[in-house]
């Protein structure tokens, strides 16, 4: 018999698919590990004091549904698959419905986190809590979700931390659906997890530095990532802060593209962002350099705006960006 939630959700996702446009255009972005972001404006931090601030921007977060904010900002119908739960439900599903993002939410018992920023002029501190762990029968209603999903998608998005004791081969499983679906995927996680993805054939992988070097050992980027790339037979994209981004072929070529000077503002996002850039391209099927322009120039642009999930116009700083083959 079905429930109440059961009926919930069907209309929700009804809803969701009216407000998506053409269903076949869809970018499918899947959140493992969803939060409410919290953001905080102040002139400066203070450790140890006491601050009244004005009234903190919260919305529907983590890294998948920050970037299907940037792809639905720079008009690509998207949809968001997560796995919800606890207090913070309701707070979620009404963000998402107000900004307008369709989303198919599996319901979960385990909380749904918050993530806080602190922005002040000099930096950003943020507080990201890592999540409450999944069951088995979770992540399996997480996956058929996502494989329901996909007749409707163009490009699969996987993106973002993982809950503790989350199964090992989570993200190589939805490089596989995806696949099977003939679908390009990127994938933005880190661990054991990204190489797994990239040795199921993701499309694109978009670790940041840390990430790149957690899963591959040694202190040189651009070595891990050619033996990342080396696993697999997709790019990798290694986002290195403000010294640019790396994409790096399975046969070991590789360019680096970076902005001409390092902007102010909230880095926050900006890997979101550029793994949004990606995504864009994979489905417009631009070449490998117009990839990385676009992914570079989509994060830069995140840093000028104040929240993840937006950017400023990239168009911009596209044309301060050099890219440069690497021997």
């Amino acid at each position: 018999m079905a429930t109440t939630a059961d009926a919930e959700s069907v209309a929700r996702a009804a809803d969701a698919t009216a407000r998506s446009g053409p269903a076949a255009s869809r970018i499918l972005c899947l959140a493992t590990n969803p939060a409410i972001d919290i953001t905080y404006t102040i002139d400066e931090l203070r450790l140890g004091s006491s601050h009244r601030v004005p009234t903190g921007l919260a919305r529907a977060g983590g890294k998948g549904v920050n970037v299907a904010r940037v792809l639905q900002q720079q008009g690509e119908p998207v949809l968001v698959v997560a796995p919800v739960g606890g207090p913070v439900r309701s707070i979620f599903v009404h963000d998402l419905d107000r900004s307008g993002i369709p989303h198919r939410l599996v319901d979960v018992e385990a909380p749904t986190r918050r993530t806080t920023a602190i922005v002040t002029l000099a930096s950003t501190t943020n507080l990201n809590e890592r999540g409450t762990a999944l069951g088995a029968e979770d992540w399996a209603s997480v996956l058929e979700a996502t494989r329901a999903e996909l007749p409707g998608a163009r490009v699969v998005v996987s993106s973002g931390s993982l809950p503790p004791e989350t199964p090992e081969g989570l993200c190589a499983a939805v490089v596989e659906l995806a696949a099977d679906a003939g679908l390009p995927v990127v994938v933005d996680v880190g661990g054991d997890q990204l190489r797994h993805a990239v040795a199921c054939g993701a499309t694109a992988a978009k670790p940041n530095r840390h990430e790149l070097l957690d899963a591959m050992g040694g202190s040189d980027p651009l070595d891990a990532a050619r033996r990342l790339a080396a696993e697999g037979t997709g790019t990798v994209f290694a986002s290195l802060d403000v010294e640019g981004m790396l994409a790096v072929l399975p046969d070991g070529r590789a360019w680096h593209a970076r902005l001409d000077r390092v902007l102010d503002g909230n880095p926050t996002g900006a890997g979101d962002a550029a793994v949004a850039a990606l995504a864009q391209a994979l489905l417009e099927g631009v070449t490998l350099e117009e990839q990385l322009v676009r992914a570079t120039a989509w994060s830069a642009a995140a840093v000028l705006d104040p929240q993840a999930g937006s950017i400023a116009p990239p168009q911009a700083l596209r044309d301060r960006i050099r890219v440069t083959p690497i021997g």
